[in-house]
């Protein structure tokens, strides 16, 4: 009775401290857009690559506030593990693409992204915070325990922590996704006045986050589904 006394505590304080990776990748391909809405006009009528590359899902980001330049966007794949967004990089070369994509964009560099929690694909208007953190899945953990606090408030809002692979300088993405500016701007406006929600955030950044390099807002769709 003991020794089973012993393993289900044991079993208890494993499942305690074990927190379970969501499966998938994504990949980002950032560039310089000379004409925005032309690029994605044109990736919305040749899918071509998307299909070639055999993402699940596929569209854009484009950067408003924080830009670093003009026409600052990147495209972003899915894919349901980083097996297969790893093989990308043998599939397709955005470097020699057409001559008309290369009259719409320059290529900057491309990223594989683990997600380290789970997350809902809805695009929409969408914070993003480039974060170095000393425990990124124990910061996604804190992530996971916000977005359902903010949620039972009665918030539509999306939450995702996504680890770089390949990615050069990049570092841990925070992503926070609503519909509308005006529904993640409510969410604000409720955590400077005092929503017992805010203590998660604050908890979590002065724990685990030891630099916040860049914060920027973005749009983003969806232009391609298998």
């Amino acid at each position: 009775m003991k020794i089973l006394k012993s393993i289900t505590a044991m079993l208890l304080i494993l499942s305690m401290n074990t927190y379970a990776i969501p499966e998938g990748a994504f990949t980002t391909l950032h560039v310089k857009a000379k004409n925005v809405d032309k690029y994605i006009e044109m990736m919305k009528e040749n899918q071509a690559p998307f299909e070639a590359i055999g993402a699940d899902v596929a569209g854009v980001c484009v950067t408003k506030t924080g830009n670093q330049y003009p026409g600052e966007m990147f495209v972003w794949n899915a894919f349901p593990s980083v097996e297969k967004a790893f093989q990308t990089s043998e599939l397709y070369d955005p470097m020699n693409a057409s001559e008309g994509f290369n009259k719409l964009r320059m290529p900057l560099y491309s990223v594989t992204w683990k997600p380290l929690k789970e997350f809902e694909l809805k695009p929409g208007y969408e914070r993003l915070w480039r974060i170095k953190t000393t425990d990124s899945r124990a910061f996604a953990k804190e992530m996971t325990r916000l977005e359902k606090e903010v949620q039972n408030a009665g918030h539509d809002m999306r939450f995702g922590v996504f680890e770089p692979m390949g990615g050069g300088t990049e570092v841990v993405h925070l992503r926070v996704v609503t519909d509308t500016a005006a529904q993640s701007g409510k969410v604000v406006d409720e955590y400077y006045a005092g929503a017992s929600y805010g203590k998660i955030w604050d908890m979590a950044f002065a724990k685990y986050v030891t630099e916040v390099v860049r914060e920027t807002t973005e749009f983003c769709e969806i232009i391609y589904t298998k």
